[in-house]
């Protein structure tokens, strides 16, 4: 396993009413709001849920991994080049769908 799941973002055409649904319905916590762009959830265990309008591709983040080692073991995958992360660095591939996997060492 490359790290630990802990980052889910699914684009949406309405953010109110996905927004309404993950906090009102489902009891999860905004942790950040960026209004008409996104809000982060709460998911417990230092987890977030990102609600952000758009329509690309939806996208999972593994944090607490060991970048050099990933990137290497997935450059079959054609990982992008290691990155800047904001507690970190960062890389990512796509899945067979085309939805985004990012990696983080934070």
């Amino acid at each position: 396993m490359f790290g630990k799941l802990t980052v889910i973002k699914i684009f949406c055409e309405d953010l109110d009413t996905m927004a309404a649904f993950y906090r009102d319905r489902l009891g999860l916590k905004v942790r950040e709001e960026y209004p008409g762009v996104s809000v982060v959830f709460d998911t417990g265990h230092d987890g977030e849920l990102i609600i952000q309008k758009g329509d690309h591709p939806n996208a999972i983040a593994f944090t607490e991994v060991d970048i050099p080692d990933a990137h290497k073991a997935l450059s079959d995958l054609g990982p992008t080049g290691i990155i800047p992360h904001k507690t970190g660095e960062r890389f990512e591939i796509t899945d067979p769908e085309g939805n985004q996997l990012i990696f983080v060492n934070a």
